[in-house]
C-alpha cells in the first residue's frame, strides 16, 4: 500500500447530494373559524334549571412537526448518500443495509456500551467490523440541506454526532480503521482544519487514550494480513512521539514504516473518506529537516528523494527540489512534477521561472541544462514561455491562489479583454469553499471590489 497517493484522495470529494427534501416548509399560521353558538329551544323551567349548550367548530391546519421533518430530511439524505457511496466503492454492503444497521445503532444506543452494539450488528447482519468503521466515516461526510432558511426551522441533523459514536463502538471493538481514523484526527487538529476539529471534538479524552493503547498493540504479521494499515500505524506512532518530544524513536518508527510495499500505490487500498496521513518518508524527512545540525539537515534529501522518485510523491518531488539550484535541470523537472499533481507552491514556482525564461536575454537561460531542457518550448514558437507560465497561472487560479487570478485578470485588462478581466475578479469575490476557513487574501478581495466598481 503506498501512501504516496495520500492528500490527493483527500481531494476527491463525494458529489453533494441535495434535493428540496422539505419543500413542505412553510410558516402554519393557526386560523380558527367561530361559528357563533346554536341554543337548544327549551322550557321555561329548563331554561333555569340548564346552563345553554354551546357548540363551537374550529377549522385549523395540522401544527408543523419539526423533529418528523429533520426525521424524514436525514432519513433520505443518508439513503441517497449512502446510494451514491456504495456506486463509488467507499460502502461495501447495500444502502438499505446500511440504512437499518444506522437506525438499529440508534435504537439501542442508550442499552449497552457502543462496543457490544457494534458487535451485536456485525453478527445480526453479517458484515464484516471494518466496514462499519466505513459507514461511521461516510455518514459524517453527509451534507446537511443547503437553505440555511429550511434548515433553522429544523433541529440539527445528529448524522456527525452517530458517526461519532459508531466510530467510538468500532474502535472499542479494536478496529484498525476506525483507530487510525480517529487518531488521525485528533493528531490533525491542531493544525486549524475545522472539520478535523469537528471529527476530533467527537470523542472524549478518555477514549482517546485506550485508542493509543489500542495503536501501541496492533501486531504487524496480524494486521498485514487483513489491511494495508500498517504503515499508517507506525506513521501515527511515530508523529506522535515526535508530537511529544521523543525525536529518536520517532525517527526509528518511520524507517520501520518506510519499505517497498509502502511505496507501491495500490488502488482501493486506501478508504476513499479515510482523513489524509503524511507519508512516513516525508515524516522522516522534514524531522531530519528541522534539526539545527545542517549536516543533519541535509539528511533530509534521502527520503524525499526515496519518497518522489520509487514512489512518485509530489511533496517529495516539491521538496526534492529544494536541495537542487534554482532553475537547474533537475530542479525544474523535479518542480514540475510536483505542480502537475496539483501541488500549489511548485506551480507558484513554475509561474516565476517561465515569467523569468520569457524575458530577453534572461539570467535563467544561462544554465545549459536548464536551455537544453527548454529548448523544445523556446523553439516551438516565439512567446511560448510566457503561454507556458500563463497555463500555469490559470491552474493555480483553478487551485484557488487568488494572486494568480488577479495576474489573470491584468494580463486580460492589458488587452482589452474587459469581460474576461471582470470575471477574474469576481472569483477573487468567492469566499473560501472550506466551511469556517478564514480568507487568505482579504486585501486582494477588497482590491477586486473596488476594481469591479470602477476604482483603481
Amino acid at each position: 500500500m503506498s501512501l504516496s497517493r495520500i492528500g490527493r484522495g483527500s481531494t476527491r470529494t463525494v458529489g453533494k447530494i441535495e434535493s428540496c427534501l422539505i419543500c413542505q416548509f412553510r410558516q402554519f399560521n393557526r386560523t380558527t373559524q367561530h361559528k357563533g353558538p346554536a341554543r337548544l329551544i327549551l322550557s321555561s323551567h329548563q331554561q333555569k334549571s340548564r346552563a345553554p349548550i354551546q357548540i363551537r367548530e374550529y377549522a385549523t391546519k395540522p401544527r408543523f412537526d419539526a423533529p418528523k421533518a429533520r426525521a424524514d430530511v436525514d432519513e433520505r439524505s443518508r439513503l441517497g448518500f449512502y446510494t451514491l457511496a456504495k456506486q463509488q466503492g467507499s460502502l461495501k454492503m447495500e444502502p438499505r443495509i446500511a440504512q437499518s444497521l444506522y437506525q438499529d445503532f440508534v435504537t439501542h444506543k442508550s442499552k449497552m456500551d457502543h462496543g457490544t452494539n457494534i458487535l451485536r450488528l456485525v453478527k445480526k447482519y453479517n458484515v464484516a467490523l471494518d466496514d462499519v468503521s466505513s459507514l461511521g466515516i461516510i455518514t459524517f461526510k453527509i451534507p446537511d440541506i443547503s437553505d440555511p432558511v429550511k434548515r433553522a426551522q429544523i433541529p440539527p441533523s445528529q448524522h456527525k454526532a452517530i458517526s461519532g459514536l459508531l466510530l467510538q463502538g468500532c474502535a472499542q471493538a479494536g478496529d484498525p480503521l476506525a483507530i487510525v481514523h480517529i487518531l488521525t484526527a485528533v493528531y490533525l487538529s491542531s493544525a486549524g482544519d475545522e472539520s478535523v476539529q469537528e471529527l476530533a471534538r467527537l470523542f472524549p479524552r478518555y477514549e482517546i487514550s485506550k485508542y493509543r493503547q489500542t495503536l501501541e498493540s496492533f501486531d504487524q504479521q496480524t494486521l498485514e494480513k487483513t489491511t494495508a494499515l500498517w504503515p499508517e500505524v507506525l506513521t501515527l506512532k511515530g508523529l506522535f512521539l515526535e508530537q511529544e518530544g521523543q525525536r529518536l524513536k520517532a525517527k526509528e518508527t518511520y524507517l520501520q514504516a518506510i519499505n517497498p510495499s509502502s511505496l507501491k500505490y495500490e488502488p482501493g487500498s486506501r478508504h476513499p473518506m479515510q482523513l489524509p496521513l503524511i507519508a512516513p518518508w516525508n515524516a522522516l524527512g522534514f524531522l531530519l529537516k528541522s534539526e539545527k545540525d545542517p549536516e543533519v539537515r541535509a539528511e533530509a534529501k534521502t527520503p524525499f528523494e526515496l519518497g518522489a522518485l520509487k514512489g512518485d510523491d509530489p511533496l517529495s518531488y516539491y521538496e526534492l527540489a529544494a536541495f537542487e539550484p534554482r532553475a537547474s535541470e533537475k530542479w525544474l523537472r523535479y518542480t514540475s512534477k510536483a505542480a502537475a499533481s496539483g501541488h500549489q507552491q511548485a506551480m507558484i514556482n513554475l509561474i516565476d521561472f517561465y515569467q523569468e525564461a520569457a524575458k530577453t536575454e534572461s539570467p535563467v537561460l544561462k544554465d545549459d541544462g536548464i536551455r537544453k531542457a527548454l529548448n523544445w518550448l523556446l523553439g516551438w514558437k516565439p512567446g511560448s514561455a510566457a503561454a507556458l507560465a500563463r497555463e500555469w497561472l490559470e491552474a493555480a487560479s483553478n487551485a484557488g491562489h487568488k494572486p494568480s487570478m488577479l495576474q489573470l485578470a491584468d494580463y486580460h485588462d492589458s488587452n482589452g479583454d474587459q469581460e474576461q478581466a471582470k470575471e477574474y475578479l469576481r472569483q477573487i469575490l468567492e469566499v473560501p469553499s472550506a466551511a469556517n476557513q478564514k480568507e487568505e487574501w482579504p486585501q486582494l478581495v477588497q482590491l477586486a471590489r473596488k476594481r469591479l466598481a470602477g476604482i483603481r
